[in-house]
């Protein structure tokens, strides 16, 4: 028998689905009268992501030859709660080239580009061949500049080849842009070495996939958090277990995240002197994606020192 929670959780997301569904319709029959249509260099390439920090990337390859629009870009706007709207859908429908962040992260973002037969789809979730359980955390992960990037230039030059070497030139910009940022990681990587460190929620987990001497405790606590439920007591008990043992150099902890069982998790730390280091799920606004990640490295250099 369902919980209460799970049942809430469920009738929550049932009306989106409908919503979606009906939408999907709509734009299907709009998307069939739009396949014959040809691109042109005099009309450029219009690209629609769910992510900024995606269009952030597509915007950069592209430069002066299209349009790219993001749907979430603003950091308030919750990836787990946003509802598509009509003008969501038509983004979808009129776009040459879709980004979605795939592993059920944005699933209403995969379902619009399936309905666009013509545009060319980009999963990252596929570009890293995820599996269930796999963290969907993707632009966390210090490999996707250029991954992406490279995806870019293929599907862009695939849809106004003239313009190939000028999208490849963009992306190499673009990742030397990023120079800073991997200097930092570096920076960071060389001060976890051989230390342990736990999170609320595994947003930033990814960014450490870099670091194979990094031991990152405890998931079942931040596993629990990121699938939107409570904490099982074994759970909080190894996170006390483990800050009682002295073992835990920092915990990183979204921000964007709330609850009862955290902020105690959060509090019981505190009390035992462990480091709490902030970050969030979605891009602050006004700060370029190497900003974002380059403040919170800086946060986790000064709580390791």
């Amino acid at each position: 028998m369902l919980s209460n929670k799970v049942l809430s959780k469920w009738l929550l997301v049932i009306p989106a689905v409908i919503v979606i569904g009906l939408i999907v319709l709509v734009v299907d029959r709009g998307v069939q009268n739009n396949r014959n249509q040809t691109l042109t260099s005099s009309q450029g390439i219009t690209v629609v992501a769910s992510l900024d920090t995606y269009g952030e990337m597509a915007k950069a390859v592209l430069g002066k030859h299209g349009q790219v629009t993001s749907i979430l870009n603003k950091a308030d706007l919750d990836p787990h709660d946003f509802e598509p709207t009509a003008s969501t859908a038509k983004a979808y429908q009129q776009a040459n080239v879709i980004i979605s962040n795939g592993g059920g992260y944005d699933a209403w973002s995969t379902k619009f580009a399936k309905t666009n037969k013509t545009a060319k789809d980009i999963n990252v979730a596929s570009l890293y061949n995820f599996k269930d359980g796999d963290n969907e955390h993707y632009w966390y992960k210090p490999s996707i500049a250029n991954k992406l990037t490279a995806q870019l230039v293929k599907d862009y030059s695939a849809l106004l080849p003239k313009y190939k070497a000028q999208f490849k030139q963009n992306a190499r910009a673009y990742l030397t842009s990023l120079k800073a940022l991997n200097v930092k990681r570096a920076e960071v990587g060389a001060l976890l070495k051989g230390k342990t460190i736990m999170a609320t929620e595994p947003v930033f987990n990814n960014a450490l996939t870099g670091y194979t001497d990094v031991t990152i405790a405890d998931q079942a606590f931040a596993l629990a958090v990121d699938e939107g439920e409570d904490p099982t007591p074994k759970a909080v008990r190894e996170w006390q277990t483990l800050i009682d043992q002295g073992k835990v150099a920092v915990i990183i902890n979204n921000t964007q995240t709330s609850g009862k069982i955290v902020e105690n998790a959060i509090q019981y730390a505190t009390k035992h002197k462990v480091p709490i280091v902030g970050v969030t799920e979605t891009k602050p606004d006004g700060k370029t994606y190497a900003e974002w990640q380059i403040d919170q490295l800086n946060e986790i250099e000064k709580a390791l020192r």
